[in-house]
């Protein structure tokens, strides 16, 4: 069990106290006294660390820390410290030992003023992660760190160190190392320059980051510019010709399926392909400016450019455009930037970007130890994507991945395309209200000027070797993973464990670190997460992940939409599958399921080769049946009627077909077998027990409920128990000739105490064995039972079966069901889903009824109905407050949501339910599940419960207003699609409705196909389709107004204004709607 132990680095006794007579008891001296910055423990306990590295050899490391202290007025207010490992031991430690176990080595003091540099900076405003620079032997030389200043500058510090010498001084035989710090300045412009937002060069993002030398090439704008002149000059444009060298030699063949980032198209395409080394990399420097223009710079061209001149080192490579989403970040001279378009309405810069790989790992070891041979590494970085994450000032994250396309004046360049993702990632405007509830409340700090502090943590963090994937973490307000599914980037939402509701803090989750030590043995590819917990605001909570394994898994799915799906494979077909919600049984830890399932098999036919007759009996039987028949025939011939048509019932079945075995023997027949299986999710999905149906039993149906056992004529309180309750058809061995009967099983899963003798007595830690036992069995003539379903009345918990086309009520007691209701349908009952005391019968060729049982009586009354001829597939239950809609899927894949209402004029007296909206879906379904659809504030939490218990607590009228107590359907698809329906609000659907016939309008559609044809409702051509030609529409498609998040941010300003709406109030609605989406 892996676990954290917290080291309290206690105050440093002041040197001069000890030579006084007093002693200083609670530290107040240490504490009063400044920082020394040649003291470990002065430097983890008084100054605040903006970031940390390491680097060195594998015998010696060191510790690299960029810390701020505490007052401006110390020499030094931002430093650079340099510590190793103290192996000093008993009288040799000096005044720099302490008892952290850590030892400066070098501190480098960046002076506010005095030099050229110091005039140039400001206030800290964001720094970048540390960049390692590796050596030919695969050890860390140096480190370069980047700083961006509130003055719109930005700093490059290299740290470099020497070679070891030998410290004669020294009493031990430690080797010594000589560190050197430089630093070189990116100019922005001054304050007093900054007449227009976007003509402004002030530097507000940065990123270092160590890339092959191969992907952007050396060659300068200015020389870029001139090339293109030229080429525009000619008359003849040449075509590029990708280079047959490629940096990784691919075939052509996986280059055009999964793209050619990673691979040089130009150079010299003499000489044989060649395959360098992969960690031949150098670290380049990319600034984004707040025009939107983003460049990016050798190091080695920064580092070489002089404190007088700081601006002569010409970039690599240039783009604008990356703060304001637009489509593609293509290398561009100076003089196309002032071309792209930009925001009117909003003044909106990067606050943070970063580069990053997606993708498996490069070079993984396997389960031997030795490395992957060179076509799968060739392999593994096909599926590995450059890509670019820019933060906004707004909140919206902007994620491109990286392209080589031709380029009209010949050769290729390398872009970065916009990747939709349909995510909202700004904060909600619901967290905003509950934050000056809580500052109100008192339960918040209250926000000052004083307490905005000018720098910002880092939100957008790299990760290596999390399970084998390279990727980026965002800690935005709703954390998500950018990974790799397939070799294109994707995103997937990060939920934790009892986090606060949103609105306390900016970001949930403050803290992410990846670099785990040795010396957790289970979590060595892991990760480490601070997130703010539920309780007083501000406490947080820390926690060890071994990886991501299951989003990671080899059957694992990224579908996108922000969540993971894994496959396991159980080698049978899963027809029902229900979650056993019972603490005796089933945890988190430990998921029970209970599953229908079936699988193919082959019947034996053996029995019809032979029937064990000898030949004389046989001529016997035959003599006999042809007797009959001439009896037969004299007696049609004497009452003048034809025996073809009278006696033909009487054909028996050996007369149509006999077994000839000269000719073959009977073969085996393909059957279907159908198992109720109780499942182990902890244990690799393993089956703990199962029960096997009956020869021509299917299971149809099964549902995991409370059943009360009822006694009549007693006092006594009745028990309920947990059941699994089983629906079969029973088809006999003469197929369709006869009806179909059913058999309801119920099962009782209790501890094995048979088992349990058999595990091993010394374990302490062993699971209790489940097994599944049959309580009891009921046939059913009325038909097969395809629906069950439980039922709660005064505290009585019933079961409700749908046979053929039945309903009945059955009530447990004295051992065995007994039947209390029934309501007697048209054709077939399909589903029946319940709330409360009502019913929502679905007939599969008679639409949808709506019934409710009355416990008086103990009887089932139709209220309503409806009366199109509609074959239902599937039927479920949205509501919003006190409204509540009826959802309806039928055979042309549609969607009709139907609504009882008594009063209207369209109900004919309250007979019938009133179609309010209809919808095509295009896809067929077979259920429609109700979930809650959450609210922002929750959505962080994969512990829905506890936040919401916190969200009261600060809240106590959270919960009353109808956008709080809605109730949404999830469904899935035959063809591996998954969606929601959400119901939505008066505002909110007005508003999200013109925006999508806009969008229809003013957007290309696909393959130039009408958007608003396909989603109009395809009438049945059942009984003359007796349908209203009039189509109700009313439902907002999701895909459609999910792309307006995705469109640059000057194309939202002018659909947001068509529709008289602002960019930010449609995009907080596409929040909401998200959130309420989400499932798990």
């Amino acid at each position: 069990v892996e676990g954290f132990e917290e080291l309290d680095i206690s105050a440093r006794a002041d040197p001069k106290a000890e030579d006084g007579d007093g002693i200083d008891v609670d530290g107040s001296v240490a504490a009063d006294r400044e920082p020394s910055f040649d003291v470990a423990t002065d430097v983890l306990r008084k100054t605040t660390l903006h970031a940390v590295s390491e680097f060195g050899t594998p015998g010696q490391s060191f510790s690299v820390f960029f810390i701020q202290a505490p007052s401006a007025d110390i020499d030094g207010h931002y430093s650079i410290i340099i510590m190793t490992k103290d192996n000093v031991d008993g009288d040799e430690k000096d005044s720099k030992s302490d008892n952290t176990g850590l030892r400066v080595n070098f501190v480098h003091r960046i002076e506010s003023n005095g030099n050229i540099n110091a005039a140039r900076r400001g206030k800290l405003s964001s720094i970048t992660p540390m960049v390692d620079k590796v050596s030919g032997d695969g050890s860390v030389v140096g480190v370069t760190v980047g700083c961006v200043w509130t003055s719109g500058n930005a700093s490059v510090f290299n740290i470099s160190s020497s070679a070891p010498v030998q410290d004669n001084e020294a009493k031990s035989s430690s080797l010594s190392m000589k560190f050197e710090v430089s630093e070189s300045i990116l100019v922005g412009d001054d304050h007093e320059a900054d007449t227009n937002f976007y003509e402004s060069n002030k530097v507000v993002g940065m990123d270092v980051v160590s890339l092959p030398d191969h992907i952007f090439d050396s060659t300068n704008l200015a020389a870029l510019a001139e090339t293109e002149h030229l080429a525009a000059s000619s008359d003849k444009v040449s075509s590029p010709t990708p280079d047959p060298s490629s940096s990784l030699s691919f075939p052509p063949d996986r280059l055009s399926m999964h793209g050619t980032w990673c691979t040089k198209l130009s150079g010299d395409v003499s000489g044989e392909p060649s395959t360098p080394a992969l960690s031949q990399s150098r670290i380049l420097i990319a600034i984004c400016r707040r025009s939107g223009l983003l460049q990016i710079y050798d190091n080695e061209d920064v580092l070489a450019s002089s404190p007088e001149s700081p601006n002569n080192a010409s970039s690599i490579w240039q783009a604008s455009g990356c703060s304001h989403g637009t489509s593609i970040l293509g290398q561009s001279p100076t003089s196309e930037v002032a071309n792209v378009r930009r925001p009117k309405l909003h003044e909106v810069e990067a606050t943070e970007i970063r580069f990053f790989i997606a993708g498996p790992s490069p070079q993984p070891e396997n389960i031997v130890g030795s490395p992957m041979d060179v076509d799968a590494e060739k392999d593994a970085w096909m599926l590995r994507s450059l890509c670019i994450l820019v933060d906004t000032s707004l909140g919206d994250l902007h994620l491109y991945s990286a392209s080589r396309r031709g380029s009209s004046h010949g050769g290729n360049r390398l872009e970065f395309s916009y990747v939709p993702l349909s995510n909202v990632a700004r904060p909600s405007d619901e967290a905003g209200r509950h934050l000056v509830k809580l500052r109100r409340k008192g339960i918040a700090p209250p926000s000052s000027a004083a307490n905005e502090a000018d720098f910002r943590p880092n939100r957008l963090h790299r990760f290596q070797g999390i399970s084998g994937e390279d990727g980026l973490f965002a800690a935005t307000p709703r954390p998500l993973w950018f990974v790799s599914e397939r070799g294109a980037p994707t995103v997937v939402s990060h939920k934790s464990r009892h986090v606060s509701p949103a609105g306390g803090r900016p970001v949930p989750v403050s803290g992410f670190c990846t670099a785990m030590p040795n010396v957790f043995e289970n979590a060595k590819n892991g990760f480490i997460t601070i997130h703010e917990r539920i309780g007083r605001v501000g406490s947080q909570r820390l926690t060890l992940y071994n990886g991501l394994w299951d989003m990671f898994a080899p059957h694992g799915i990224l579908p996108g939409g922000g969540i993971s799906i894994q496959k396991v494979p159980l080698g049978v077909t899963v027809r029902h599958i229900e979650f056993i919600d019972d603490a005796s049984i089933s945890s988190t830890s430990r998921p029970i399921y209970a599953m229908l399932v079936s699988h193919e098999i082959e019947a034996d036919q053996s029995h019809l080769n032979d029937d064990g007759l000898t030949p004389d009996e046989r001529q016997k039987i035959r003599d006999e049946k042809e007797a009959a028949r001439v009896r037969k025939q004299v007696e049609a011939d004497l009452g003048g009627f034809d025996i073809e048509q009278e006696w033909v019932e009487e054909i028996e079945r050996e007369d149509c077909f006999a077994v000839d075995t000269s000719l073959g023997l009977a073969p085996a027949m393909a059957a279907r077998k159908y198992e109720v299986w109780l499942v182990d999710a902890s244990s690799r999905w393993s089956v703990l027990d199962k029960y096997q149906l009956g020869e021509c039993e299917h299971g149809t149906a099964l549902k995991v409920m409370y059943l009360t056992d009822v006694v009549e004529d007693s006092d006594e309180i009745p028990e309920k128990h947990l059941v699994i309750g089983v629906g079969t058809s029973m088809i006999d061995h003469d197929g369709e000739d006869l009806a179909s009967k059913g058999r309801i099983l119920l099962f009782h899963v209790k501890k094995s105490k048979k088992r349990m003798t058999q595990l091993d007595k010394g374990s302490s830690r062993g699971r209790p064995p489940l097994e599944l036992m049959l309580m009891s069995e009921k046939d059913m003539a009325l038909g097969p039972v395809t629906s069950l379903s439980s039922l709660r009345s005064e505290d009585i918990y019933r079961i409700v079966v749908g046979a053929g086309a039945e309903v009945t009520v059955e009530q447990w007691g004295s051992g065995k069901l007994t039947q209390v209701g029934f309501y007697h349908a048209h054709m077939q009952v399909q589903e029946i889903v319940l709330f409360k005391t009502f019913f929502l019968l679905s007939d599969a060729y008679d639409s949808l009824h709506f019934l409710v049982w009355r416990e008086s009586d103990k009887s089932l009354t139709l209220l309503a109905k409806d009366y199109e001829p509609t074959q239902v597939f599937a039927a479920g239950l949205v509501s919003r407050g006190g409204a509540m809609s009826f959802v309806c899927h039928d055979d042309r894949q549609n969607l009709t949501f139907l609504q009882y209402a008594p009063t209207d004029a369209a109900a004919r007296g309250g007979n019938k339910l009133v179609p309010r909206a209809d919808f095509h879906l295009g896809s067929q379904t077979t259920t429609l599940r109700s979930h809650w659809a959450q609210s922002s504030l929750l959505f962080n939490s994969c512990t829905a419960n506890s936040t919401l218990a916190a969200l009261k607590q600060q809240d106590a009228l959270f919960g009353r207003l109808e956008d709080d107590q809605r109730f949404a359907v999830n469904f899935g698809t035959v063809d591996g699609s998954f969606g929601s329906i959400i119901p939505l609000s008066e505002p909110t659907y007005w508003r999200l409705t013109a925006l999508q016939s806009v969008m229809s309008n003013a957007l290309e559609s696909n393959c130039a196909l009408s958007h608003r044809a396909w989603r109009l409702f395809r009438r049945s051509t059942r009984r003359a389709g007796c349908r209203s030609n009039d189509r109700k529409k009313g439902v907002i498609d999701g895909d459609v107004v999910m792309k307006f998040a995705d469109l640059p941010l000057p194309e939202q300003e002018d659909l947001a204004s068509s529709i008289g709406s602002t960019v930010a109030l449609v995009m907080d609605n596409l929040l909401e709607l998200g959130c309420a989406a989400s499932v798990v």
